[in-house]
């Protein structure tokens, strides 16, 4: 029996999707007792790392390591278990007509739009069949990007090859058709092609950036397909500043796939890391209005532009614009989703602490109310009501960077406590809150100002001072006999 401190060789081989363990077959046959090295061969470096055996209850870590180190940013994750794991969430994580990719392929309610890939790929190659040959290798490189080792449905090559070039080629054809203002060309319903646009960016709904790449060549140039993909995700987002747009968005740079275009858009340009101690607690909207800040549209619609600026007796909180429709609550959420995989974007979840933020800011409907007065929020969703309820329910479990919105955080607090703001704020609102009580009090301040005067020339008429006032003769008696 061989001794505790005798160890065997092992090789570690690991393929495209997986490693396998096994013996080294030229010490199988030794006994366990060997202590050649194991040979590490990694098919994607092409490296051979020489190492002894490690215990075997330390393998599956080492491995699981190995395999998260070749995880790029192209990875498509499926939705964190503390999202997809609330209620009120429910149904905002998958697609409402159509299925793109692995992970929603062959649901019963989706068939009705499965029909039309076909005939638009079809349509979208135009004979160009030839052009397909290399597909293969692309298709090959997607799969790496999804979860699927163990979806028996999605297990077969050309299944999965043919899943790949269908969804591209309908991806794409909405794009070009929205691009060029060609909407009677999608082939969709008006109404169905609202829900398609919102499941176009679920985050488990998404295509792998390098699949749409290889397809663009069989329609329009590159210049084409970057003007189109910009005017497609600017029109996406959700706000109504056309101003906000992918200013450095080039085809061929490296791009995960379209909600992460989204996201570059509404957080564009980032925002500067400073950890302060946030020494406040945040107040709604109303409040805030009571302490002398006001609500104003930001010129942009990024989330990062986000400020405060301060005047002598009051502030100015400028916020960026947010369309609150029926699929608003899905594309935000999906955001949030992407923003948790382990390869999120590297913008430190600036919609997760947006949403926070307003969170913090809308209460009741009178909060939701008083920012749209100021177009801030605008409610396509129903009552103010149904907006406060709606912010309520997205930043259930979140929980926002301490690196966003700090400092702003911090300027409110210190006007809210503010007693000049304070005593500024009252006078206002008692005395110039509606055009009457305005008049009213400029009334009142005239009178008293005129009371003051007669009141001050009763003591010091005109004429000069006391001294040069001549006194008054005494009147002489005159005397008769």
């Amino acid at each position: 029996m061989a001794s505790m401190n005798a160890r065997a060789s092992i090789s570690i081989e690991r393929s495209e999707k997986r490693k396998v363990i096994m013996e080294n077959p030229n010490e199988a046959s030794r006994g366990s007792s060997s202590t050649a090295p194991a040979i590490i061969v990694d098919e994607r470096e092409r490296s051979t790392v020489v190492m002894e055996r490690p215990p075997k209850w330390l393998l599956p870590i080492l491995i699981e390591l190995e395999t998260h180190q070749f995880e790029t940013k192209e990875h498509i994750h499926k939705v964190p278990s503390f999202l997809h794991g609330i209620d009120k969430h429910k149904g905002c994580f998958d697609p409402m007509m159509v299925s793109i990719g692995p992970y929603h392929h062959g649901k019963k309610e989706l068939e009705e739009e499965e029909k039309l890939k076909a005939s638009i790929a079809k349509e979208f190659i135009d004979k160009d069949i030839e052009k397909l040959d290399w597909f293969e290798e692309v298709a090959r490189n997607a799969r790496l990007c999804y979860d699927v080792d163990d979806d028996n449905n999605n297990n077969d090559d050309d299944k999965f090859m043919r899943m790949m070039f269908l969804d591209g080629c309908f991806i794409l054809h909405i794009i070009w058709c929205l691009g060029k203002n060609k909407l009677n060309e999608t082939k969709l319903r008006t109404h169905h092609l609202a829900f398609v646009l919102g499941d176009l960016f679920l985050l488990e709904n998404q295509l792998p950036f390098l699949v749409l790449q290889a397809l663009m060549y069989f329609k329009g140039s590159i210049s084409d397909w970057e003007d189109c993909i910009q005017k497609f995700v600017t029109n996406s987002q959700l706000n109504l500043d056309g101003a906000s747009h992918l200013t450095s968005f080039k085809i061929n740079d490296r791009h995960p796939h379209l909600l992460h275009l989204l996201h570059k858009v509404l957080a564009a340009g980032g925002e500067k890391i400073e950890f302060r101690k946030m020494r406040h607690t945040f107040r709604s909207a109303i409040e805030l209005k009571t302490g002398g800040i006001k609500f104003k549209q930001s010129e942009s619609g990024r989330l990062k532009d986000v400020e405060l600026k301060v005047h002598r007796c009051y502030a100015d909180l400028f916020l960026p614009q947010l369309v609150i429709d029926d699929l608003a609550k899905a594309k935000l959420l999906n955001l949030v989703a992407y923003e948790a995989c382990p390869n999120g974007p590297t913008d430190d979840s600036i919609v997760t602490s947006y949403i926070c933020f307003l969170d913090a800011l809308i209460d009741h409907a009178e909060d939701v109310k008083k920012l749209r007065s100021k177009q801030i929020l605008i409610n396509l969703l129903g009552s103010d009501q149904e907006v406060a309820d709606l912010f309520n329910e997205l930043a259930m479990k979140l929980v926002p960077s301490p690196s966003k919105y700090t400092t702003v955080m911090d300027q409110i607090e210190d006007c809210y406590t503010s007693k000049r703001f304070k005593w500024a704020c009252e006078i206002r609102s008692t005395h110039f809150s509606s055009p009457l009580t305005a008049v009213a009090s400029i009334i009142a301040a005239v009178i008293i100002i005129l009371t003051f005067a007669q009141a001050y020339f009763a003591v010091f008429p005109r004429g000069g001072s006391n001294e040069n006032r001549r006194t008054p003769k005494s009147s002489r008696k005159i005397h008769y006999s």
